[in-house]
């Protein structure tokens, strides 16, 4: 005799909602969708002036932009306190690392990448200032406009890229993390041999 199963699995129901309904102004889309996407929304064909206005955001996209590529490779990225002089903490073996993340959105009037490394922006009361010698242990340059991360240990008051060398960094943003882990003493010259045997393009 066969088996009936008296516990039978019962959907929700689904009620259908009303639209929201547009307002009668259809021509204020500021007042609907907000002026920081309406402008933002035009990434990355932004004016300097956006670019000033709206630094909180495009730096805390370039963050979530690091973030992402840490987490993809197990590094577990843990967010700074606000006020620390780094942004992340990444987790790689036994090793905790400081990152301090850097975003632009695009190259500047002179055709390239500009990253300054100092605290604050010039929209800031504060000013700027810059970093302490100890204040991080690499830095996560992000070309945002490319999706790209560049990872230096060197230590500068700015650093500068023509849009070839940020394509080649493209294709060697690992090998660039590695030449850091050996600058930092965190692998050895014969692990970073083996870990970049592939010969990929030379970073720096």
């Amino acid at each position: 005799m066969p088996l009936h199963n008296t516990h039978q699995l019962t959907l929700p129901l689904i009620h259908t909602r009303n639209p929201i309904q547009p307002s009668a102004d259809r021509t204020d889309l500021a007042a609907s969708l907000g002026n920081s996407f309406m402008t933002l929304n035009r990434f990355p064909n932004l004016s300097s002036a956006d670019v000033c206005r709206h630094a909180p955001e495009i730096g805390n996209a370039g963050e979530a932009l690091v973030s992402s590529w840490a987490a993809r490779r197990g590094l577990h990225p843990v967010t700074a306190p606000a006020g620390a002089q780094f942004d992340h903490i990444f987790t790689v073996g036994q090793h905790l690392i400081r990152l301090q993340t850097k975003t632009t959105v695009g190259p500047g009037r002179d055709g390239k990448y500009h990253f300054r490394m100092t605290r604050g922006n010039s929209g800031d009361p504060n000013g700027t200032c810059r970093y302490g010698a100890d204040a991080f242990d690499i830095a996560a340059l992000v070309f945002l406009d490319l999706g790209v991360v560049y990872f230096t240990a060197e230590r500068k008051v700015s650093h500068k890229f023509s849009p070839d060398e940020a394509n080649l960094i493209a294709h060697a943003e690992l090998e660039c993390f590695y030449d850091c882990l050996l600058t930092l003493g965190i692998i050895s010259q014969c692990q970073f041999e083996e870990l970049t045997a592939d010969d990929l393009p030379a970073c720096g």
